[in-house]
């Protein structure tokens, strides 16, 4: 009985630790299978949030039309897209216009340095925009920024005037022989820019780029030859293979540039070739020639300050490095500079130089000629920039009525200066009325124009109030400010 007793007990026992340690088992199964099952029911709750917070943006066009899916700074321009419904300004490289629901708009914006701007349209912005596109002329609506017409008429125009004069020059021995090297060249160029514009997307930037730097490009490599003393054929061999490699370098260098840039670029060398040559002349001075008196039938020795190979090393230099210096200018710029604003500047330049010669006299050398000429087509564009850059944006096509519309009225002033004195109109008289007449044609071209203000930042600004100082005096109420600050 008492070993019942104990076998009974003991199996009680067994079972009240068996149930004590399968307790905490329990809960932990119980935990377990609670994570478990909120596991599996909520991750499809959880995979739908997540699809729900995800916003698909779909690519929208600029006009009605749906042809103007990327806007670039050319239709920009020509559309004269201005705030409050175009927050864009400045220099970009391109712009395009995303959608969720027909309702907002957002528009991504690339800016030279790779960063990506992202702007909030209202539906009012966007129909203002497109309105606006729509209504530009299809030539410039349809791959405008695509410039491969130009790009195979600029060359062919290079391979007429450049490429086939210097081959014929380098491998001709006789008139025959230059006419051929002539002819196919000049005909080959056409095709060969042709395959190039299909192979490759060539914009406006390398087109123009690409034909600054290959007539310049042309001009260095004979100039190069000439520096060293090279004989007539090397020079036009150099003049060939100059144009050639210009060329190719503006249809590399173009691709990274915006139009501004290229623009700015061929402005900087062209001018920078200008004022090494009237350095050059202002240095060469005047000609001296020595004649040997104990032979006086021989021809008189004739030599200047520098040399002609000087010279030309000189115009050479500057002209080179105005590139790097042409580029720097609408990128540095604290104001927007356009294409057009910098085609503005060569009228402005021959402004400057026409008012500079108007001040000398008859018996003026040709190294104050130089200096003077020289010194007045850098104020010109001191004033341009000053004038007629940071306060409007001009097109590329205002930009060419400006300059023509200068020149035009200096013709008109000299024609006038002629006809005053028609025996011996000296230059105080002729260029004096030119200049006028060259700043009216100026003032007219502008009013006529009426360019967009400058879309660049505002411009930190100082005025001083001397009024204020009397108020103050006189113990008058009110604020009296002596300095205005405007940034």
């Amino acid at each position: 009985m008492r070993q019942r007793r104990q076998h009974a007990s003991s199996q009680c026992a067994d079972r009240l630790f068996g149930a004590t340690m399968a307790a905490p088992a329990l809960a932990m199964f119980q935990r377990m299978s609670f994570v478990r099952i909120t596991a599996i029911f909520g991750a499809p709750f959880l995979f739908a949030s997540t699809l729900q917070s995800q916003v698909v943006e779909r690519p929208v066009a600029f006009d009605n039309a749906g042809q103007v899916m990327v806007m670039t700074p050319y239709i920009a321009e020509r559309a004269s897209l201005r705030a409050p419904w175009w927050p864009v300004s400045g220099d970009f490289t391109e712009a395009r216009l995303y959608t969720v629901n027909d309702s907002s708009y957002v528009l991504t914006v690339g800016r030279r340095s790779g960063v990506v701007e992202r702007y909030t349209l209202s539906v009012s912005d966007r129909d203002a925009i497109r309105a606006i596109v729509s209504r530009l002329p299809q030539d410039v609506i349809v791959a405008r920024n695509d410039a491969r017409n130009a790009f195979v008429k600029n060359q062919t125009i290079l391979g007429l005037l450049a490429y086939g004069p210097a081959f014929a020059g380098a491998i001709g021995d006789n008139n025959a022989g230059r006419t051929a090297g002539y002819l196919v060249v000049g005909g080959g160029t056409f095709f060969a820019a042709s395959e190039i514009s299909r192979r490759t997307s060539i914009s406006r930037a390398q087109s123009d780029l690409a034909f600054n730097m290959g007539h310049n490009g042309a001009l260095a490599g004979w100039a190069t030859m000439f520096v060293f003393n090279a004989g007539d054929r090397a020079q036009a061999a150099g003049a060939f293979v100059g144009g050639l490699t210009g060329t190719a370098l503006g249809v590399g260098i173009g691709r990274n540039m915006t139009e501004a840039d290229a623009v700015g670029a061929a402005f900087g060398s062209d001018i920078g070739t200008l004022i090494g040559w009237g350095v050059a002349e202002a240095i060469r001075g005047r000609e001296t020639c020595t004649v040997n008196p104990n032979d006086p039938f021989a021809s008189p020795q004739c030599s200047r300050n520098l040399s002609d190979r000087s010279e030309v090393a000189i115009i050479l230099s500057s002209g080179i490095l105005g590139y790097p210096f042409g580029v720097l200018y609408p990128r540095n710029a604290r104001y927007h500079v356009t294409p057009g604003d910098i085609q503005t500047l060569w009228g402005t330049t021959v402004l400057g130089a026409t008012m500079a010669g108007a001040f000398l006299g008859t018996g003026a050398s040709g190294r104050v000629w130089a200096s003077t000429l020289t010194a007045g087509g850098v104020l010109g564009i001191l004033a341009g920039d000053r004038f007629l850059v940071q306060r409007f944006d001009h097109s590329r096509t205002d930009g060419g009525r400006v300059t023509l519309g200068t020149l035009a009225g200096g013709l008109m002033g000299a024609g006038v200066a002629a006809l005053i004195n028609s025996d011996d109109p000296g230059p105080h008289l002729v260029l004096g009325l030119a200049s006028v007449g060259a700043l009216a044609g100026l003032i007219v071209t502008e009013r006529y124009l009426d360019p967009a203000a400058d879309a660049g930042q505002p411009r930190f600004r100082v005025t001083f109030n001397p009024a204020s100082i009397a108020l103050m005096a006189a113990r008058t109420p009110g604020n009296h400010s002596l300095f205005n600050v405007r940034f």
